[in-house]
């Protein structure tokens, strides 16, 4: 009996130590986005969005004309900027059902270590948040409507959060981020999304040395990036020119093998296996038959060799390397990575094969109804 009534006693205490700061959800500011940006009087602007909470009827949530609010303060500092913003707000800012940050290109390049000391000092914000580098005003971006979903926030959280993307930007989460910061190279990545004709557009990567962006990236080097550093890639999109015909492809799936010998420069090989699907031809009438699908194979198997070489001598230009080569030589031989002197030049000094294996699975040509009969 004395047993149970001391575990009881126990179970009392810790859960009432819990409650310190239990609140009702209506005592809450629920951040849903945060756009971070330079400021016309201060250094920073924070725009926070809020979702609408209705008064509650007898029948449910009540109606309301707005899904979502949106309050900007500015400051010096993010800090100040945010207790500016409780101010103006009925009750707390809570942070842990926030999806989404995004971060203007000029606070990209010169402040993302004070944002991501921000939020790796508030304890509310989860690791899964999503980052994003917005090319224009970050404010506009979190404001922006789309017709498909209300809420800018959630729209990107479902963006990134959808299986089999055709040709996107990957989602990179706040966890994720500084995994990849912490690694030899020093180097992460972050999509980046703009407004265009009041249209959210998420398509380009922005790459990040010692948390400062140093390139960008647009097209199909964003999904030919994604190979070099995952190993495989699916679903992209790809258009090709073969015999003066425009050639477009989809699910488009990639594989990559790589090996490097230990010279000095240290040489890579890349052997990339591939597969996709002819979706359309400018030619309808044009037969597409195994010779012209020969040509088409050739001719993606050098565009993408191509492709893969020009992202590498970009990046090289940079000094960047995202793709974790440093790491795999670090991991497997210490010693060897030390003589490469990676960071000076080991990595703009690396040499690279790339070999490139494609082939057409599908045409999409199900049936021919203009077939001519031949005589035997």
């Amino acid at each position: 009996m004395v047993r149970t009534l001391l575990i009881a006693v126990v179970l009392l205490i810790v859960l009432t130590g819990c409650l310190y700061d239990s609140r009702e959800l209506d005592h809450r500011s629920l951040i849903m986005g945060m756009a971070i940006e330079e400021g016309k009087e201060h250094l920073f602007s924070i725009t926070i969005q809020l979702p609408v909470l209705t008064q509650g009827t007898e029948t449910g949530t009540g109606p309301s004309a707005r899904e979502f609010e949106t309050f900007t303060a500015e400051a010096d500092t993010l800090w100040d900027a945010l207790s500016e913003l409780e101010s103006v707000t009925p009750s707390i800012l809570f942070f842990g059902h926030m999806k989404t940050v995004m971060i203007s290109e000029a606070v990209a390049k010169e402040h993302l270590p004070k944002v991501l000391d921000l939020l790796a000092r508030e304890s509310s914000v989860g690791s899964q948040v999503y980052l994003l580098v917005i090319e224009g005003s970050a404010k506009e971006f979190l404001q922006a409507e789309s017709p498909l979903v209300s809420l800018p926030s959630l729209y990107v959280n479902r963006y990134f959060s959808s299986d089999q993307k055709l040709s996107r930007s990957q989602g990179v989460k706040l966890y994720e981020y500084r995994r990849d910061s912490n690694t030899i190279s020093n180097v992460a990545t972050l999509p980046l999304a703009k407004i265009e004709d009041n249209v959210i557009k998420i398509q380009g990567m922005a790459f990040f040395k010692n948390d400062h962006l140093v390139e960008k990236l647009q097209g199909n080097l964003v999904g030919l990036s994604e190979l070099m550093k995952e190993d495989r890639l699916d679903f992209m999109n790809y258009t090709t020119v073969v015999e003066d015909h425009k050639v477009n492809l989809s699910r488009i799936k990639l594989t990559q093998d790589v090996d490097f010998d230990e010279t000095n420069p240290v040489q890579f090989h890349l052997k990339i296996k591939g597969k996709g699907e002819v979706i359309a031809i400018d030619d309808i009438n044009k037969m597409i038959d195994n010779e012209l699908i020969d040509k088409i194979n050739k001719k993606m198997e050098q565009e993408i060799k191509t492709d893969i070489e020009q992202l590498i001598n970009k990046l090289q230009q940079k000094n960047i390397e995202p793709w974790l080569m440093g790491q795999r030589i670090w991991g497997l031989n210490p010693s060897y990575f030390n003589k490469l002197k990676w960071e000076e030049e080991g990595w703009k000094n690396a040499q690279f094969t790339v070999d490139v294996k494609f082939n057409i699975t599908n045409t999409g040509q199900r049936d021919l109804f203009t077939k001519e009969r031949k005589e035997r």
